[in-house]
């Protein structure tokens, strides 16, 4: 798989220069996942962000559970992965053969401290993508808000 064409077909990455394309492939490591098999499983450690290159990929609350969605080509995964520690919440199952671009995070911050500017453009992007999908995800995040609220009345003894 050519790691650069990957990357360049990413929608996280399309205010990227081919320069900056490039000095994120060479930091990045390709990982084929045959159909049928995991990419992860929710629980593991999520130290890497994930570039689907091809191939499509069902995202599962557990082992066999009902797929919640599908990511595939030009599709990214773990984008908070870079920023700090944590675990996948999800599975992810190849439902076809799939083609996977990863930036792990030490060699993130490897490159960040080589190449800053690139680094910087990247947090910039996740940081983008982020915010869009908390603006896309904003009745049922009013809904968690307001759970959580109500939670907490409950718990405090409404005060």
């Amino acid at each position: 798989m050519d790691k650069f064409a990957a990357l360049r077909g990413s929608a996280l990455l399309r205010d990227f220069s081919d320069v900056g394309v490039r000095i994120l492939a060479a930091a990045c490591e390709e990982r084929p996942v045959g159909r049928g098999t995991f990419a992860f499983r929710a629980g593991e450690p999520s130290d890497a962000l994930f570039f689907v290159g091809k191939g499509t990929l069902q995202l599962q609350t557990r082992e066999g559970g009902q797929p919640l969605g599908e990511v595939g080509a030009g599709d990214t995964i773990g984008n908070l992965a870079l920023l700090g520690e944590g675990e996948h919440l999800l599975s992810a199952w190849a439902a076809t053969d799939v083609e996977l671009v990863l930036l792990y995070r030490d060699a993130f911050e490897s490159m960040r401290k080589q190449k800053p500017q690139a680094g910087l453009k990247l947090m910039m992007a996740l940081a983008q993508d982020f915010a869009d999908r908390l603006r896309d995800a904003k009745a049922p995040l009013r809904e968690f808000l307001a759970w959580q609220v109500s939670k907490r009345q409950v718990e405090g003894g409404g005060r």
